[in-house]
């Protein structure tokens, strides 16, 4: 089956439609960083420099959808061709290194704050983990942090196509399908043995919530108090910002989920499919017999756009449930 695709790339104040040869798209959740190739015959004509605002729009048959919103990294030039690297916030965010203490503040306010230190807005914000301070130390980086902040609130992080912060909770409803035998070229599933202990999110400290006047009184017991001792079944991994029994038991919870859902993957091929979102919920229709349908959580995303040739969107996926798949069959899933 083929339709007509097409490419609209803004940089700077030019806008180059047919002229692209070849175009690459890559979106990840981050700490990841969010990029573009686009290569050009050298006869074009060509003035944006690195620093200037890019945009890059796909069409695929009816559908046409902005993918990436940043600016020019790199302009490199040959005696053939011009080749334009383009990111988005999440470049700046990995490029951030902030030094700074939040107190009385909750995970989405101080993921908000570190998209502010990055020059980039907000889109969706659900993480709400209950923190007495947070202290953003320099060994991270700003998207490092953002990471480790939504993760532990059962969010997902990452710049949309809009070049905004976004911080979802995790759905495990799908929201989108694909169609074995029309939409897919190539599909294929993992399921892993469990051979990890569970996670237990430790802290420290005696509060019922963050603003309690004790809130950053230490102590010597484990926080939560009831949680099952380290050894071949539990692994407890120490956060110090984890105040109250209610963060450290919610942050386990995610941690927990987060390894349950990585135990089953799938990576597919499909037909250029612009509207594929980060954090979105896919499910594959008429999958063969042995192959798990999902839902699948897209946790990364690549377009590869040739105007002249074979054009495809590959995607990445975890389970969106945390648990087991009947009828997921095994396979070699690409890195």
């Amino acid at each position: 089956m083929a339709f007509p695709v097409g490419i609209s790339l803004v940089l700077g104040n030019s806008r180059y439609d047919s002229h692209v040869r070849r175009l690459r798209v890559s979106l990840s959740l981050l700490p990841g960083v969010n990029s573009a190739v686009a290569v050009m015959p050298s006869t074009v004509p060509f003035s944006a420099s690195p620093g200037e605002s890019a945009q890059i729009g796909l069409t695929a048959g009816d559908s046409t959808e902005t993918v990436l919103t940043g600016t020019i990294k790199a302009v490199e030039r040959t005696l053939t061709a011009i080749a334009v690297t383009v990111s988005d916030g999440s470049a700046d965010l990995h490029a951030c290194r902030p030094a700074a203490t939040y107190e009385g503040q909750n995970s989405g306010q101080i993921l908000q704050a570190l998209a502010g230190d990055a020059g980039l807005p907000t889109g969706r914000i659900d993480a709400n983990l209950d923190l007495a301070a947070y202290v953003v130390e320099q060994n991270r980086t700003a998207g490092e942090h953002a990471a480790l902040l939504a993760r532990l609130s059962g969010c997902l992080a990452f710049v949309s196509s809009g070049n905004e912060l976004s911080a979802p909770k995790i759905s495990d409803s799908a929201d989108c399908a694909l169609r074995y035998g029309r939409d897919i070229l190539v599909y294929q599933v993992q399921e892993r043995k469990k051979d990890r202990p569970d996670l237990a999110a430790i802290g420290n400290g005696p509060a019922g919530s963050g603003s309690a006047p004790d809130a950053l009184r230490q102590t010597v017991a484990s926080l939560p108090s009831n949680t099952q001792p380290p050894g071949a079944k539990m692994r407890w991994l120490p956060y110090a910002f984890l105040r109250t029994p209610s963060a450290a038991s919610d942050a386990g919870d995610a941690l927990n989920g987060e390894a349950g859902r990585g135990l089953f993957r799938a990576e597919g091929h499909c037909l250029l499919n612009p509207e594929l979102r980060l954090g979105s919920v896919l499910e594959i229709s008429d999958a063969p017999d042995g192959l798990s349908p999902g839902p699948w959580i897209v946790t990364g995303i690549v377009h590869e756009v040739r105007p002249s040739g074979r054009s495809r969107t590959i995607f990445r996926g975890q389970s969106a449930g945390g648990g087991g798949l009947a009828g997921l069959a095994g396979g070699l899933l690409s890195s």
